[in-house]
């Protein structure tokens, strides 16, 4: 059981606050001085958090910028929307072609007689339907022999080739609809029947077949389409043409037959100067960075967490040398940054000289992107770096996780710090309790020997 003690009874004293500022005395410089440093560590790996951030994101800049394709954007643009679009890639080259819709794609339709409605039974049988080259087979029974049955028949086949069957109900009477799904003159639809009641007969179709068999009418044609570039045609089964320019796809959207349409090619100027605004804003943030993580406050004489770290030192050093160097390639137009409109200013960012770069956009566009993105151009070789700084067990990673053990250790200072006043306080508590008892003892004797003599007899003068 854990005794009571009850210091200061002896001598009046407040013992346990005398204690408890002693203890405060003894452990506060200590205190003071890991607390200051938990709070530098703390401060420098929340630097070091910041510069991590915007070196990443001046990273993910030079990743789109070590890629070629970033800069050799291209537009394209139809002089009349309405009779086709165009898309480019950057394969495509700047130039202008004539354009004249003579024919769109269309895909078969082929529609049937008229059926009271869409109940009525038609007949049993097998029904072969092919598109093209490839065909399924159905088999009309009792279960789906009329004009709806077959209709979901065809739709739900797991080996439909290509068409979709619906149902028109007109005012005179249904009609079944079969639709081919794929366009192109090669993908048209034949209907043949066999055995069953021979009611099936009313679906038969086939172009190839004798005059007047023909049980369903065609009411759109399978057909190619036919456009001519620059007067050279071009057919295909689609209304979607690939191919025929390098890096441009046309969408036929109408026809406009003896009526030729313009399509132009540029550079997309406007797409890579965008590029590089984005370039010159991350660098710009970097260089922001890490100037406030060390600068100094003269009036309030205080300094940011890096001020002098040598790992900041490092990395603005050799970021500094790398903008700097010139690109010794005898492939490339450019050399410097400033060669394409891109200079450094005073205070170590960078700002776009614009009548500089719209005309080296104008005059050397695909340069530009050599500059940046060839295997020891600008882009790759500052990704490279900027890379090695963020990388596992790169610079930044080896600072921080020295910052975190910097912590743990000082969290391990103040607990040792911790114990070691516990054992001072139990030290002086026994020390001051012992004093204590000595001096109430005293008191106890001075209180006894002070009624002793005052109950002695008193000799009075006379007597003397």
């Amino acid at each position: 059981m854990a005794s009571i003690i009850s210091t200061g009874i002896g001598s009046g004293l407040d013992i346990a606050g005398l204690v408890q500022q002693l203890v405060a005395a003894e452990g506060q410089p200590v205190q003071n001085r890991l607390g200051l440093q938990e709070a530098r560590a703390q401060a420098q790996l929340s630097a070091f958090g910041t510069l991590q951030s915007s070196l990443a994101e001046f990273r993910d800049t030079l990743e789109t910028m070590k890629d070629l394709s970033s800069f050799l954007q291209r537009k394209a643009a139809s002089s009349n929307e309405s009779v086709f679009t165009v898309s480019v890639d950057e394969s495509a080259l700047p130039a202008d072609y004539s354009i004249e819709v003579e024919q769109l794609a269309t895909a078969q339709k082929l529609t049937s007689g008229e059926f009271t409605d869409s109940d009525t039974v038609v007949g049993t049988g097998t029904l072969t339907i092919s598109v093209g080259d490839d065909s399924f087979e159905l088999v009309i029974d009792d279960t789906n022999n009329t004009l709806a049955g077959i209709r979901d028949a065809i739709n739900s086949a797991l080996d439909n080739t290509g068409v979709a069957a619906t149902i028109v109900n007109a005012d005179a009477g249904s009609h079944l609809i079969l639709t081919g799904l794929v366009t192109g003159s090669a993908n048209a639809i034949t209907v043949a029947e066999a055995g069953g009641d021979g009611g099936l007969d009313a679906l038969v179709y086939d172009p190839d077949g004798p005059p007047g068999q023909n049980s369903l009418t065609e009411t759109s044609a399978a057909q190619d389409s036919q456009v001519l570039i620059d007067g050279f045609q071009i057919v295909g089964s689609t209304n979607t043409v690939t191919g025929a320019i390098d890096g441009v796809t046309i969408n036929l959207v109408s026809e406009a037959p003896k009526a030729p349409e313009a399509l132009l090619v540029e550079n997309d100027d406007s797409a890579v100067r965008s590029t590089l605004d984005k370039f010159v804003e991350t660098y710009n943030t970097l260089v922001d960075n890490l100037d406030q993580l060390t600068a100094y406050n003269a009036e309030a004489e205080t300094a940011a967490p890096l001020l002098g770290d040598a790992t900041m030192r490092s990395i603005r050093d050799q970021l500094r040398r790398e903008m700097s160097d010139a690109i010794n390639s005898s492939s490339l137009t450019f050399s410097t940054l400033r060669e394409i409109g891109i200079e450094t200013q005073l205070d170590g960012k960078l700002s776009i000289v614009e009548d500089e770069i719209s005309t080296v956009l104008a005059d050397d566009f695909e340069q530009v992107g050599q500059f940046f993105a060839s295997s020891d151009g600008y882009g790759s070789r500052l990704f490279q770096l900027v890379d090695r700084f963020l990388q596992t067990d790169g610079i930044i990673e080896t600072r921080t996780e020295g910052l975190n053990t910097t912590i743990e250790d000082i969290n391990d200072q103040r607990a040792a710090l911790n114990e070691r006043l516990g054992v001072f306080e139990t030290r002086l508590l026994r020390q001051f309790n012992a004093l204590d008892a000595l001096v109430g003892q005293l008191t106890n004797v001075s209180n006894f020997l002070t009624q002793q003599l005052a109950s002695l007899p008193t000799v009075s003068g006379a007597n003397n």
